[in-house]
């Protein structure tokens, strides 16, 4: 069995989520920074605190919450509830998916 990924997640179905999203990550050439991140994450080299929290990697996280504030701050109130609302269903859709 896999060791968690983060000690607080207590949901299954997220921490397979998680793990979904560093797998994919580490399979992406296109960031070689953040794959190796993920990789190391997902070896057990790193935590994914330790990673956050990192001079090396610690940047990975700060850019792209810089990028994603950003763009969040650039739609109107509908395009983000729009947003909001798919993603709930997205994630509703995946834990029928699962048999949750």
């Amino acid at each position: 069995m896999d060791r968690p990924l983060l000690r607080s997640l207590r949901d299954p179905f997220q921490e397979r989520q998680l793990r979904r999203a560093l797998e994919e990550q580490a399979n992406d050439p296109s960031d070689p920074l953040a794959r190796d991140m993920a990789r190391d994450v997902l070896a057990g080299n790193i935590t994914l605190y330790e990673a956050a929290s990192s001079s090396v990697y610690g940047e990975v996280f700060a850019q792209r919450a810089e990028s994603l504030a950003a763009w969040w701050h650039r739609l109107s109130d509908d395009e983000r509830e729009r947003l909001s609302a798919e993603g709930r269903e997205a994630i509703a859709h995946a834990r029928r998916e699962e048999g949750l």
